[in-house]
């Protein structure tokens, strides 16, 4: 083997293994990241969780907007994308987007036949 052959071997595995060790990507909305977003953007007027301990009692909870009838992680994107007064336009990203979304429809509460 010469040089050229051995370096781009050497090249190829650390790479094969940085790439062994990397977290798996994934297209999937991840709810964690969307509690975060919740926590730092919206908790000023939403009730966003079960720790917190102040909301604007007019402007409804995370699990409420949860749990409305035929709510869709879609249709919550698209409140969040396009809001309407007094929300105010928060520029997201469309994983952020989709992040929160799946924060929010976590809270659904299950089993209720009335919530597919």
């Amino acid at each position: 083997m010469d040089f050229r052959t051995i370096t781009t071997f050497g090249a190829v595995s650390v790479l094969g293994a940085a790439f062994a060790f990397a977290a798996p990507v994934t297209n999937q909305p991840d709810p964690v990241h969307g509690n975060d977003l919740a926590v730092r953007l919206c908790a000023n007027c939403h009730l966003v969780g079960a720790g917190q301990e102040q909301a604007n009692v007019d402007i409804p909870s995370f699990h409420e907007i949860a749990n409305k009838e035929t709510q869709t992680e879609g249709t919550i994107m698209a409140h969040i994308a396009l809001p309407k007064h007094p929300m105010p336009t928060i520029p997201l990203t469309k994983r952020e987007l989709a992040d929160l979304a799946a924060y929010i429809m976590s809270l659904r509460d299950p089993g209720d036949p009335s919530n597919p």
